[in-house]
């Protein structure tokens, strides 16, 4: 044997050693990132109170966030009916406590949200109290520090088709979303208030776009917490091209289908979460 010969053969040995020990070590990440809403938002301390699952409608909205569930955004039916957010885009009803760009709670309808920071953090994410800006690391929301908002995107890997669980918790909301549409509704203000849910609905086999919105909006306390707890199924940081978008064309279309069935039959509340 050849010294060539030799290393291609001592390369492929150690390859099919070394790849086994790293997936089995994997770690599941995802991509953080932070924003600081000011403490003089319309909507700071001045939603209602209570834990809900009907906050948000099935889909995201045409600019990637999630929409207000109330008859004035085509609710028909088991609708939002606490207090409201009002930093809500009119046209979509989307709500903008996660875009500098779209948000208009600030004075005369300004922006008041900044976009502090980005990191890559493991699952489970678990800050369940002292979530506070900036990026998570402050000593209380309101007043100088402003209140903390935060997403976590990543894809998520379904080994087979399978339902799949969650555990999520915030004080106040958290909604995550697979390829766009809602599985989990944490909704109002509320204290910490740790759950599971699981999607409705089989998800097929590959990769789906995984996204959770969190936000504390009151005083005093901040606590956000997310896991994929479906054993096999996998979580990496990804933002997902077009061309991505279009591989995952199978799962996508059950899940939207899904989804419309539920809004043809009035915007009903999203998956369930058991709170405890």
């Amino acid at each position: 044997m050849n010294m060539r010969t030799f290393l291609g053969t001592a390369s492929t040995v150690l390859v099919s050693v070394l790849l086994p020990m790293s997936a089995a070590h994997a770690v599941d990440t995802v991509t953080i990132n932070y924003f600081t809403i000011g403490s003089s938002d319309q909507d700071a301390n001045h939603l209602g109170f209570g834990t809900v699952n009907n906050e948000v409608q099935s889909l995201l909205g045409p600019n990637g966030l999630p929409v207000l569930n109330t008859p004035a955004y085509g609710c028909a039916a088991g609708c939002f009916s606490l207090v409201a957010p009002k930093d809500v885009l009119p046209t979509t009803g989307e709500i903008t406590y996660w875009s500098p760009s779209l948000n208009n709670g600030g004075a005369g309808g300004t922006s008041d949200v900044t976009a502090t920071s980005s990191a890559t953090v493991p699952l489970p994410f678990n800050v369940p109290s002292n979530f506070f800006p900036p990026n998570g690391t402050g000593s209380g929301d309101g007043g100088d520090h402003g209140y903390q908002a935060a997403t976590l995107t990543g894809m998520l890997n379904v080994p087979g088709t399978e339902l799949v669980s969650f555990s999520i918790g915030a004080d106040d909301m958290a909604f995550a979303y697979l390829d766009g549409v809602n599985v989990c509704d944490l909704g109002g203000v509320h204290a910490s208030s740790p759950g599971t849910c699981v999607t409705p609905f089989d998800i097929s086999a590959g990769n789906h776009y995984l996204q959770v919105f969190f936000v504390d909006i009151n005083q005093v306390q901040s606590g956000f917490s997310f896991d994929v707890t479906t054993q096999g199924v996998t979580v990496v940081p990804s933002v997902p091209e077009p061309s991505t978008f279009a591989l995952m064309g199978i799962g996508m279309v059950g899940l939207l289908a899904m989804a419309r069935r539920r809004q043809r039959q009035g915007s009903g509340p999203a998956p369930r979460i058991a709170l405890g």
